[in-house]
């Protein structure tokens, strides 16, 4: 069933894994042992074996990213084969059988010992996206998108093919593909001004520029575990003068500033003009082969906000999304609960990965430690996520509760912040954007 080149992508996936890991300390040895040679007029060999004496951090590093990958590796091939029916049916109902012929870890971050999205092609126009968790805010998220098509909204939204099982889900593949003309772009930012107010209905938050991807003039959210999940209400509270943000800026579609009291969040937004200085900005649309700003489009963008606001401000309509939608959906008694944005917990991973840590055991676990007690909710939190980011994991917390995605009362304060909301939309996008020259 498993080909050897998907045992060969695997392969260079754990690769790939440890360099991040260990890249910064081995470097730092071999500068050092060139140096020496070059002092000494003599060949000096650079020894693993070497480096893990100098630096003994390395071996603990090294051994809980391999173990854990192992396991996460392990609970994906077993899911696999025994999937394999139905992923033939949802996925290939032309093919007899299914071969993987590729297996790609690490599209995500990883959560929870290791586990990360993983694509798994069975020939190269046929690939599948795994993800190791539950989907119910993809679901919440597509049937919401149904309901607008059904219900004001005539731009049709592409829904992708979902497979849901216990603790996870297959997801449909899908490629970026550029815009085929001007009004192609146009209609995508009028899609994903609709989509920004739906997030801010649902309650959604840390929607960032990784979890958007541009398929021709469709925007695609490709990971809504976040929606209708808020944050912990420990993070609202950790500084006393914090500021609550309004609903829209905590979706974390649009840009931060000082102001909000909300920490660091600069080229995260997917919404963000200062992403066109990056290399690479797969969440806005392209039109031969140049990404289109946002900034060029605002008017489309708010556009198509307001179209959606204009819907959910008839209370007829509001309520009968609030029961056909929420009210329906299935939601699990533990959702996650998100104490800082995922680039905060990568910056301190990267940081705690330095030479100056690995140079006793326990070092690392020590500083990190340090580190998540200055700023964490409760020393409780502080502990998981030093341990988590010990492990090169991302830490991600879930909490019980009783009831929905989202009350009747956010629901209804999300909804009368509709109005206001579009002119904060505007504002925001323009944020940074480069002066155009009269």
């Amino acid at each position: 069933m498993i080909a050897a080149s998907a045992w060969g992508s695997l392969a260079q996936d754990l690769n790939k894994r440890l360099l991040f890991a260990l890249g910064p300390t081995l470097r730092i040895e071999q500068i050092a042992s060139r140096a020496l040679a070059r002092g000494s007029n003599k060949r000096t060999g650079f020894s693993l074996n070497e480096a893990t004496r100098t630096f003994p951090g390395l071996l603990e590093t090294a051994a809980q990213i391999v173990s854990a990958w192992i396991h996460a590796q392990k609970e994906l091939i077993v899911r696999l084969k025994r999937d394999r029916a139905l992923l033939r049916k949802h996925f290939a109902p032309d093919r007899r059988a299914l071969r993987v012929i590729a297996i790609r870890p690490s599209l995500s971050d990883p959560h929870d010992c290791g586990r990360t999205v993983t694509r798994v092609g069975f020939s190269p126009k046929r690939r599948v996206i795994y993800k190791p968790r539950r989907c119910d805010g993809e679901k919440l998220w597509f049937a919401a998108l149904r309901w607008l098509n059904r219900n004001g909204v005539d731009s049709r939204f592409k829904i992708p093919t979902l497979l849901a099982r216990k603790n996870y889900h297959w997801m449909e593949f899908l490629r970026r593909t550029d815009c085929r003309s001007s009004s192609a772009v146009r209609s995508f930012y009028f899609r994903w001004g609709a989509q920004v107010a739906l997030a801010q209905i649902l309650g959604a938050s840390d929607l960032h520029r990784e979890n958007w991807l541009a398929v021709g003039m469709q925007p695609i959210l490709l990971d809504a575990e976040l929606i209708g999940s808020k944050e912990s209400r420990g993070r609202r509270t950790r500084s006393k003068d914090r500021q609550r943000l309004s609903f829209l800026l905590q979706t974390g579609l649009v840009p931060l500033t000082a102001r909000d009291r909300a920490g660091f969040y600069e080229g995260i937004a997917p919404l963000d003009a200062t992403l066109a200085r990056t290399d690479r900005v797969s969440c806005w649309p392209t039109y031969n082969g140049i990404p289109q700003s946002p900034v060029h489009y605002i008017n489309e963008l708010v556009r198509g906000f307001e179209t959606v606001a204009a819907i959910f401000a008839n209370r007829k309509s509001a309520r009968k999304f609030y029961k056909q939608i929420i009210s329906a959906a299935r939601w699990p008694r533990e959702t996650r609960t998100l104490f800082r944005p995922s680039a905060e917990y990568a910056r301190i991973l990267v940081e705690s990965l330095m030479s100056d840590r690995m140079t006793s055991r326990n070092k690392r676990r020590r500083w990190l430690a340090q580190k998540c007690s200055a700023s964490a909710a409760t020393r409780a939190v502080a502990v998981a996520e030093a341990c988590a980011l010990f492990r090169c994991d991302i830490p991600k917390f879930s909490e019980r509760h009783r009831r929905g995605p989202i009350s009747s009362k956010e629901f209804s304060a999300a909804i009368a912040q509709l109005k206001s909301a579009s002119r904060v939309l505007r504002r925001r996008v323009c944020l940074g954007a480069p002066e155009r020259k009269t």
